[in-house]
């Protein structure tokens, strides 16, 4: 027997399944003994029909090989662009918690604040009564000491007119009168106030047989000095009043003071409180939207776009399209990768600008919209791609029968 085996295929070769690299031996070795040229042809036929055929599903598994392989490049493109997305979005949240630290240090100044001002103000409160309490008395005391000259000076000038003779009643009528009057009330006083030191006195007096005239002029002298006395206590009272009254409106307008920016203090807390609760509101509110909007399908969770038109409506002229080129399904999302590349910066524009429109998502919330983002976009076409020939030659062969 016969041994030819081919020479040995050359390095730069295209493909491994060509006619010029087989190993016809057994073949030749079988038709020796024979010589049946018909099988011969036979068998070359059918491999070179094998060969086609092998050429062909190299060729496919090469096309599909690339695809995987631009799928991979730009599923790494991807989660490169997420990456620096979730890394803003980081950034971004520890501003927003340096901000609220800040927010709740300012506001526990204020509430410090506004509780050292409460307890200002009620002891501006206690001081204020005291004072008017104060004053009340002091007032009280200067009618006591009114009335009690009015009543001396009544007195003593009945007793002046009845003891003084005729040449000193014409003494009365002159300017000095007023306080000659005065200085015999405060004598008197002084008599109803000390009667023991007044008794022993007149006793003494009128055992040294000391005449009227002399009494008079003591008397008028005692008057003079209790009337100065009177005078100047009341002077003193009356300028002690003044300070007090002067000391309690003071009081009154820094309590009136105090009063306003306690009220500006809490209407600041107030507005902040509720600006950081309309903040919070706002930011759950609409990123409880977008999810809901984004689960119902309204939005696409991609650039979070409303949808216009479902992607699983198919029109009917493209049936048979689909069906005479089955191999445009197969490379559709090669396709459909190569349209969302050129579009990604728009898609990652509208991710940065949804961080402004929920600056509050927390960790569990990114995590949860990036699930959602990579399910819809490459885990949902993935597994529907193999369903989709079937299902459009059910649909097909139903509308024929149907026809």
């Amino acid at each position: 027997m016969m041994n030819n085996e081919p020479d040995s295929p050359p390095a730069n070769t295209n493909s491994l399944s060509s006619l010029d690299f087989w190993d016809y031996s057994i073949e030749l070795e079988c038709l020796e003994g024979n010589q049946d040229l018909q099988l011969a042809a036979e068998l070359g036929k059918t491999l070179l029909e094998r060969n086609k055929e092998l050429e062909t599903t190299l060729k496919q598994h090469q096309n599909v090989i690339d695809d995987q392989a631009q799928e991979i490049e730009y599923l790494t493109k991807q989660t490169v662009a997420l990456r620096e997305v979730n890394d803003s979005r980081f950034r971004i949240y520890e501003q927003l918690e340096v901000s609220i630290h800040d927010l709740e240090r300012a506001n526990h100044r204020l509430v410090l604040e506004n509780a050292a001002e409460k307890k200002i103000i009620k002891n501006l409160n206690v001081t204020i009564d005291g004072l008017e309490t104060k004053v009340e008395e002091l007032q009280s005391t200067i009618d006591d000491l009114t009335m009690q000259l009015d009543l001396l000076k009544r007195k003593s000038q009945r007793t002046f007119e009845v003891s003084t003779p005729s040449n000193y009643k014409e003494l009365v009528v002159s300017p000095d009168s007023s306080a000659i009057i005065d200085e015999e009330c405060n004598v008197k006083r002084i008599e109803l106030q000390y009667p023991s030191s007044t008794e022993p006195k007149s006793s003494s007096e009128s055992k040294a047989d000391v005449t009227p005239q002399t009494i008079d002029e003591l008397d008028a002298e005692g008057d003079m000095e209790q009337v100065t006395q009177l005078l100047s206590q009341l002077s003193k009272m009356r300028s002690q009043c003044t300070r007090d009254e002067r000391r309690i409106t003071e009081l009154e307008e820094q309590l009136s003071t105090l009063v306003q920016q306690n009220q500006s203090l809490e209407n600041q807390v107030i507005q902040l409180s509720h600006k950081g609760d309309d903040l919070n509101m706002k930011s759950m509110h609409e990123e409880l939207t977008s999810l809901e909007e984004v689960r119902q399908g309204l939005m696409c969770s991609r650039c979070l776009r409303s949808v216009v038109q479902n992607d699983d409506e198919i029109p009917e002229h493209d049936d048979s399209s689909i069906l005479d080129d089955p191999m445009e399904l197969q490379f559709h999302s090669s396709f459909s990768m190569d349209v969302q590349d050129n579009r990604l910066e728009e898609i990652l524009r509208k991710d940065l600008s949804i961080l402004w429109i929920s600056p509050t998502m927390n960790l569990v919330t990114l995590l949860f919209d990036l699930c959602l983002y990579l399910k819809d976009s490459y885990l949902v076409p993935l597994l529907s791609k193999p369903l989709k020939i079937p299902f459009i030659l059910f649909h097909y062969c139903l509308k024929h029968k149907l026809q």
